[in-house]
């Protein structure tokens, strides 16, 4: 029964009480009026009770977080002074004096702070209630950390998966770059070349060979297995809109479809993609720049999906200003996606390498080429922030230049695939 509920009964006893002019009226009130009001007090009691309780909980909460950080260089007497300090810091109730204890378990990493109190109730305490007891746990650990992978190396066992060279440089930003390949060289920074993470982990299954790699290899490092492998074509992959198309007019303007035996964009300066989702079928996307002047493609919000034999890119000498799309379903911010599906002979027929030389890029998103080389040279200037970047193996010669920001809260369902716990210390979590 709610406080209104009896706060409106109540009231209307009371008016037929005025109306009564029984004998006892008196007497029979006087005695219905001890029940109510012990009612009415416990719940009060009790309300507060529970007020003290939830805070309770919320100051061994906050003391058992900031404990923690330092619980391994403090001594017994320590922990217990830093965790009382934390906890009255964040207790504010002058209804009762808690008792609070706090341990340090080394081998698990976790600290345990208890509080405890008697709570004086003002009201039921005169039928006899005289303290409510209660008390709060809680237990603080440091999780590991969980990270975007930003470069996932598919490659099982070839060497030098994962290379740069010719006064190249990768810059990895706020992300985990996962090398599956086993082998003991399966890593290399050759000459002036580096590869570089920022806030970030190394998850190699192999080993660096030699070089400028930082940080160190995560001696921690396991497998992670390719998330997009399963995923196949659209229905509308099955049937052609253009066959074998040669694009050879400034400014033409292409529009979303399936484009059997490649398509090929040739002398001109400039082509544009309307959005949505292009599907490139037995045979690859190719743009070739004229002489020293590059082609400028431009593809806002549009997705490539690359299937059948030959699938794949060969971009020369072009600038490419593309976004991906948003609206295309399971391959929603997809750039380039490589399709795995095999043949009915059991066969992937897309081609060995894509061929990136002297390509410009700035975008967001996922280049997905699990079986492939992913290989930009001759000064190649690619930039994803944020995104992700799926392949066989990736090297840079030739002064090119790769920079990759991660991000756990990416725009696009697809990322959420691509999240592994690394061995690196996160922050102070509660154990729940």
């Amino acid at each position: 029964m709610t406080m209104q509920s009896i706060v409106g009964g109540f009231s209307a006893k009371l008016r037929e009480l005025r109306s009564a002019n029984g004998a006892n009226v008196t007497v029979m009130f006087a005695l219905a009026l001890l029940p109510i009001a012990g009612a009415v007090g416990a719940a009060v009691d009790y309300s507060q009770g529970s007020s003290i309780r939830s805070a309770l909980q919320a100051a061994a909460d906050s003391a058992s977080l900031g404990t923690i950080k330092l619980a391994s260089t403090l001594t017994p007497a320590q922990l217990q002074s830093t965790a009382a300090g934390l906890f009255n810091a964040s207790f504010n109730r002058p209804q009762v004096t808690p008792t609070v204890g706090a341990t340090y378990d080394a081998a698990s990493n976790v600290v345990t702070v208890t509080a405890s109190a008697s709570f004086k109730p003002s009201i039921m305490s005169t039928v006899g209630i005289t303290s409510m007891n209660m008390s709060a746990t809680s237990k603080a650990t440091i999780a590991a950390k969980t990270w975007q992978v930003c470069v996932m190396i598919t490659s099982p066992d070839s060497n030098h998966t994962l290379l740069v060279s010719g006064g190249s440089k990768i810059d990895f930003t706020n992300c985990m770059v996962q090398v599956n390949t086993q082998n003991w060289d399966a890593v290399e920074a050759r000459d002036t070349s580096y590869i570089h993470s920022k806030n970030g982990d190394n998850c190699f299954v192999g080993d660096i060979h030699y070089g400028d790699v930082q940080p160190p290899k995560d001696l921690t490092c396991t497998f992670f297995p390719d998330p997009y492998a399963k995923m196949t074509m659209p229905a509308s992959a099955s049937t052609c809109d253009y066959t074998q198309l040669k694009v050879q007019t400034n400014g033409t303007v292409l529009t979303p479809g399936t484009y059997c035996k490649g398509l090929q964009l040739q002398n001109i300066s400039s082509v544009t993609f309307s959005p949505g989702v292009y599907i490139i079928k037995d045979g690859d996307l190719q743009a070739q720049g004229q002489g020293n002047t590059s082609m400028n493609i431009t593809a806002t919000g549009v997705t490539f999906l690359l299937t059948g034999k030959g699938a794949g890119l060969n971009l020369k000498n072009v600038n490419l200003n593309i976004t991906p799309s948003t609206s295309a379903g399971a391959f929603s911010g997809f750039l380039f996606f490589l399709d795995q599906t095999p043949d009915d002979k059991g066969k992937v027929q897309y081609s060995n390498q894509s061929t990136i030389e002297n390509v410009q890029m700035n975008t967001s998103g996922i280049i997905y080429l699990a079986g492939q080389s992913f290989s930009p040279t001759k000064g190649s200037a690619i930039t994803m922030n944020p995104g992700s970047i799926i392949a066989d193996v990736m090297q840079l010669d030739s002064s090119s230049s790769f920079n990759l920001t991660g991000t756990l809260n990416g725009p696009w369902a697809a990322l959420a695939s691509l999240k592994k716990t690394g061995s690196t210390s996160g922050g102070p979590a509660l154990m729940r």
